[in-house]
């Protein structure tokens, strides 16, 4: 299984997680998937998330809402969700699923988990060992893990995004035409 990111997705992800910092945040991941790939092509935000400084809870009844409104308006499926994990005091965040997370994670669905630290300098979007996405932003460091739940059993899957990882290229490009 693979977890394709678009740029809105990505955007969406880091937007929604950065905004939160300290505390965590929750949302759903809309696209397609196919018997070996997930799409995600956006990443909404609840905005009624109870966001804690360890954990974030959300209305279930307002989470179905949506999800039915999701199904009745878009060609889009919720195809998972997504929640961050913040540095929390010494503790550095990390995007290992919490038994809580294990607990509510759906059959069939992704699971997106972002750990958000701070960070001194700046540091290219890659690939790192497992198939996680690894960079930084604003000095914020950002690392995106991908699960999958398939007959009952978790299992960390790999993320691509070619936004991401040409995010920076780009980004030192303009800066040394300045």
């Amino acid at each position: 299984m693979e977890v394709y990111l678009s740029e809105n997705a990505f955007i969406g992800l880091l937007v929604s997680t950065i905004e939160v910092y300290r505390r965590e945040c929750f949302g759903i991941i809309l696209g397609h998937s196919t018997s070996d790939k997930v799409f995600v092509e956006f990443a909404v935000p609840y905005q009624t998330a109870n966001r804690k400084y360890r954990e974030v809870h959300i209305d279930w009844n307002r989470s179905q809402r949506v999800e039915e409104a999701v199904r009745s308006t878009t060609r889009w499926e919720c195809v998972g969700d997504y929640h961050s994990h913040a540095k929390y005091g010494p503790s550095r965040a990390t995007t290992q699923l919490s038994k809580e997370d294990k607990q509510y994670f759906k059959e069939g669905t992704v699971g997106i988990v972002m750990a958000v630290n701070d960070i001194a300098k700046p540091r290219p979007w890659g690939y790192v060992k497992g198939g996680t996405l690894s960079g930084a932003v604003n000095g914020y460091s950002i690392r995106i893990a991908a699960y999958y739940k398939s007959n009952d059993q978790i299992k960390k899957t790999h993320i691509v995004c070619p936004y991401a990882i040409g995010f920076m290229e780009k980004r030192q490009d303009s800066l040394r035409e300045r």
